[in-house]
C-alpha cells in the first residue's frame, strides 16, 4: 500500500505540474486574445478617422453619388459603429467570448487589473460622448443619413478615441506580459517541487521496497535451493512485508509437504502412515479424524484399513462398508477431492453407512481424496479427512487439496502398494503351500481314474469318470500355474524367430479346446524385418498359450482369434499382439488385469495373464491390455529384440 501511495503521489504531482502548464498555456492564449480585440479597437478607431477624412475630400456633388456613399460608407460605419458596442459592452460584463468570435467558448473574463480596468472605464466613456455626437449629427432619419457632418464629427474627436483606445491596449499588454511572467514562475516552481519530490519517492522507494526486496529475493533463492527451513526477514513497505509473509507461509507449506512426502515415502504399513500424518500434519491438512479405505477386488465394498482421531489410531475401527451409488464412489470416480459441506443431507441417504461412521464420532465437516488405481496404487482407494468444525474446508483449503492431490495420492500409493504385495505375498506362501500339498493326492486320484478308465464300465460310469478326470486334469493345470507363479524361475536364454514361435503356438492351441471352435490367423504370415528374440523358448510358448486360450475363451464361436507380430527395427522393440472381439472387460477390472487372482472372465483363476506379465517383465518386456464395448479386447506384448550379429 505505501509504494502504491508513493506512485500515486508521483502521478498526481506530475499530473499537477502538467495541468498547471497547459491551464499556462491557455490562459497565455486567452490574454492574447483579449489583447488582440483592444488592438481590433485601436485600428477600428484609426479606421473611423481615415474614412471620414476619405469622405470629406470627396463629398458628394448629386443624389445617385450621395446613396452610393449611403451603401458603402454608412454600411462600413455601421459595423463600425457595432464592433465598438459590442466590444465595450463585453468588456463591461466580463464576458468577451463573442467578441473573440467564439459565442459557443466557455466564458471569457476580462483581467481583474486596476490598471485596465480604468482603461476600460475611460474608453467606455469616450466612446459614448464619440457615439452620442456621432448619432447627433447623423440625424434623426437613418436612412437619409448626414454622413458629410458625421465625417466631420469623426474627425474632431478621432484622436481622443485612438488615445483611449491605444491606452486600453497597452494596458492589457502590460498585464498580459506581467500574467506570463507569472505563470511561467508558477510553473517552473511546481515543475522543480515535483522532481524533488520525485526524487524524494524514488529514494523511499529504494530503502522501503527495493532494498528489503533484494533481501526476499535473496531469500527465494536460498529455498529455491532447496533450503525449505528458511524464513525471509520481514521489512519494509507494507507490499514487501506482506509478499515476504505470503512467501514465508508459502516456504513452510513446501517444508510441511516434503516431510509429509518423506514420511509417506518411509511408511512401511497404512497404520504407520496415518499415525504419524494424524501427529505432524493435523495443522496443515486440518482435521481432527483420519481414514484410509480401500475397495476389494469386485468393487463392491470398501474396507476402513486404517484411522486415527485426534492423533491416537483407532486399532478396532477396521470395518466393511457399501461401496456402489456412495459418495465414495462418486470421489473415485470423478478423482479429485470431493467435499461433502452439507452432512446431514448426505447422511439421509441409506447406503452411507461411511459417512454415518465419520458423524458418530462428532465431525461436521469431511472431504474424500481418491487415491488410484495406478501403478503406484494398484488398488483404488480414498483418504477421507473430517473436522469437528463446520465450514472449516473453505475453498483455499480446497484449492490447496487439489493442488497437493497428486501428491498426497502417489505417496499414500506406494504404501498401498508395499501392503498389498504384502497381502499377495502371503497369500502367495499360503497357496504355495496348500498346492505342494494337495499334488501328492491329485497325483494318487489321477493314477486312480487312470486304471479304473482301463476296466470296463457302463456308459453312466463312463461318463462320470470322464468328468472326474478332467477336472483332476484341471485341477492339476491350476496348482502348476500356482508354483509358477510362486516360485522362482530360471530362463534359457536362445535366439529364436518370433514368427516361428507364434506359428508352432497356433499349431498347437489350435488343436486344443477352447480354439478348436476358433480361427487362429496370423496376419501378415511374417514379419519384415525378421523379428529376433532373446529369450527362453518354453517361457514364450506358455506366454502365448495362455493369451491364445484367454482370447479363444473370450471370443465368440467361430470368430477369428488374430494374431500379429510387428518389429521395430529402430527401437530394438518386437510387439506381439492378439486380438479378440468378444465382450469386453469391465473398466473396473481392466485397470487391475494381470494381478494374481484378478480376471475378467466369469470363472477365470485370475493366474492366466498375471503369469503372463511376470514372464514378460522376466524377459525384459512389458504387458498392455486395452478393452472396449464393441472393439473387443486386444492384448500387446513388448519383448526386446535379439541384437544382430
Amino acid at each position: 500500500m505505501q509504494i502504491a501511495l508513493a506512485f500515486a503521489a508521483l502521478i498526481l504531482v506530475f499530473a499537477l505540474t502538467s495541468l498547471t502548464t497547459l491551464d499556462a498555456f491557455q490562459r497565455q492564449i486567452d490574454y492574447d486574445r483579449v489583447v488582440a480585440v483592444a488592438a481590433r479597437l485601436e485600428l477600428t478607431a484609426q479606421q473611423l478617422h481615415l474614412q471620414a477624412l476619405n469622405y470629406k475630400q470627396n463629398a458628394p456633388r448629386d443624389y445617385p453619388t450621395y446613396f452610393r456613399d449611403v451603401r458603402l460608407y454608412w454600411q462600413d460605419l455601421s459595423g463600425q459603429i457595432a464592433l465598438f458596442d459590442q466590444v465595450i459592452d463585453g468588456f463591461m460584463v466580463g464576458d468577451l467570448s463573442a467578441a473573440i468570435g467564439r459565442p459557443g467558448a466557455p466564458r471569457q473574463a476580462t483581467p481583474a487589473d486596476p490598471r485596465v480596468t480604468a482603461a476600460i472605464r475611460h474608453l467606455e466613456s469616450v466612446w459614448q460622448d464619440y457615439r452620442q455626437g456621432l448619432m447627433a449629427a447623423l440625424g434623426d432619419d437613418l436612412e437619409k443619413p448626414r454622413l458629410e457632418w458625421a465625417a466631420e464629427h469623426n474627425i474632431a474627436a478621432a484622436a481622443m478615441l485612438q488615445t483611449a483606445s491605444a491606452a486600453l491596449t497597452d494596458s492589457l499588454r502590460t498585464w498580459a506580459e506581467g500574467e506570463h511572467r507569472r505563470m511561467r514562475g508558477l510553473t517552473w516552481t511546481l515543475i522543480a517541487a515535483g522532481s524533488l519530490l520525485a526524487l524524494g519517492l524514488l529514494l523511499l522507494l529504494h530503502y522501503r521496497a527495493l532494498r528489503p526486496l533484494q533481501r526476499t529475493m535473496a531469500g527465494f533463492q536460498r529455498v529455491a535451493d532447496g533450503d525449505f527451513a528458511h524464513r525471509v526477514a520481514v521489512e519494509g513497505a507494507s507490499e514487501a512485508r506482506t509478499l515476504a509473509v505470503r512467501f514465508n507461509a508459502l516456504a513452510g507449506r513446501l517444508d510441511l509437504l516434503f516431510r509429509l512426502s518423506d514420511a509417506l515415502q518411509r511408511g512401511q504399513d497404512l497404520d504407520q502412515v496415518v499415525t504419524l500424518i494424524a501427529r505432524e500434519f493435523r495443522g496443515l491438512l486440518r482435521f481432527d479424524w483420519i481414514g484410509v479405505v480401500l475397495a476389494n477386488g469386485d468393487s463392491s465394498s470398501v474396507r476402513l484399513e486404517a484411522s486415527t482421531l485426534d492423533g491416537i489410531p483407532e486399532p478396532d475401527a477396521k470395518t466393511l462398508f457399501r461401496l456402489p451409488g456412495t459418495l465414495l464412489e462418486a470421489a473415485l470416480a470423478q478423482g479429485h477431492p470431493l467435499h461433502i459441506a452439507d452432512l446431514p443431507t448426505a447422511l439421509a441417504r441409506p447406503r452411507h453407512e461411511f459417512l454415518r461412521a465419520i458423524a458418530s464420532r462428532g465431525m461436521q465437516d469431511v472431504i474424500f481424496l481418491p487415491v488410484g488405481p495406478s501403478s503406484e496404487s494398484p488398488v483404488p482407494g480414498v483418504i477421507a479427512f473430517a473436522t469437528r468444525a463446520p465450514g472449516r474446508y473453505d475453498e483455499a483449503h480446497l484449492r490447496f487439496l487439489n493442488n497437493i492431490a497428486a501428491l498426497i495420492g502417489t505417496s499414500f500409493g506406494r504404501t498401498m502398494r508395499l501392503a498389498e504385495r504384502g497381502r499377495l505375498a502371503a497369500i502367495g506362501g499360503f497357496v504355495s503351500g496348500i498346492a505342494h500339498e494337495l499334488r501328492s493326492p491329485l497325483t494318487t486320484i489321477g493314477l486312480a481314474l487312470e486304471h479304473l478308465g482301463r476296466q470296463p464300465l457302463a456308459d453312466g460310469a463312463r461318463r462320470r469318470l470322464d468328468l472326474a478326470s478332467g477336472e483332476a486334469a484341471r485341477m492339476e493345470r491350476l496348482i502348476e500355474d500356482i508354483l509358477i507363479y510362486a516360485r522362482p524361475l530360471r530362463l534359457d536364454l536362445q535366439v529364436w524367430s518370433a514368427v516361428d514361435l507364434v506359428r508352432a503356438a497356433i499349431t498347437l492351441q489350435q488343436a486344443q479346446p477352447p480354439c478348436t471352435e476358433r480361427q487362429l490367423r496370423l496376419s501378415p504370415p511374417s514379419a519384415d524385418p525378421p523379428a529376433q528374440l532373446l529369450a527362453d523358448r518354453d517361457r514364450i510358448m506358455q506366454i502365448l498359450a495362455n493369451l491364445l486360450r484367454n482370447a479363444c475363451a473370450a471370443a465368440p464361436p467361430e470368430e477369428t482369434v488374430v494374431i500379429a507380430i510387428h518389429h521395430e527395427s529402430r527401437g530394438g522393440q518386437i510387439t506381439i499382439s492378439v486380438r479378440n472381439g468378444g465382450p469386453s472387460i469391465p473398466p473396473a477390472v481392466l485397470g487391475r488385469i494381470g494381478e494374481p487372482f484378478v480376471s475378467g472372465r466369469p470363472g477365470g483363476n485370475g493366474l492366466g495373464l498375471a503369469i503372463v506379465r511376470r514372464l514378460v517383465e522376466l524377459h525384459g518386456g512389458h504387458l498392455e491390455v486395452r478393452s472396449a464395448p464393441g472393439a473387443g479386447t486386444l492384448v500387446r506384448v513388448y519383448l526386446p529384440a535379439a541384437e544382430a550379429d
